[in-house]
């Protein structure tokens, strides 16, 4: 509810600002001039000159370049999806891990809590079995 009421708070805000900048804006000239106005008539595009072949050497400069570049590109995006992953697993693992390690501690100590009373039982016995 809070989360609603702060950004029904900021949208008010914002809507106030763009209705004060819209009443500051000066008109645009009659002749308001288009692209084609100040550039000229626009030019095709010249076809590329045709070049000489590239060598296997290029080519391979090239794919060394081009593979380095998109590493640059996609190695940080690719390690936080990585990072992600490994969590999300790594997460359920430990989860996994520590419900196992309970069952274990509980029935580790369930049997010496067993193991005590058998011994303090068979000391009562013994004792009440000398005496009377």
């Amino acid at each position: 509810m809070a989360d609603n009421d702060v950004l029904g708070k900021a949208d008010a805000l914002l809507q106030r600002h763009r209705a004060a900048r819209a009443t500051q804006r000066p008109d645009p000239p009659v002749e308001f001039p288009v692209l084609t106005d100040v550039v000229g008539e626009a030019q095709p595009a010249a076809a590329p000159a045709a070049s000489a072949p590239l060598s296997e050497e290029d080519l391979a400069r090239i794919e060394r370049d081009l593979r380095l570049e998109l590493l640059a590109l996609l190695g940080p995006e690719f390690e936080r999806l990585v990072e992600a992953k490994v969590h999300e697993r790594l997460g359920a693992k430990v989860d996994e891990i520590m419900g196992l390690t309970r069952k274990v501690i509980e029935a580790e100590v369930r049997s010496a809590v067993r193991d005590a009373m058998a011994d303090v039982i068979t000391a009562e016995t013994a004792r009440l079995k000398a005496g009377g």
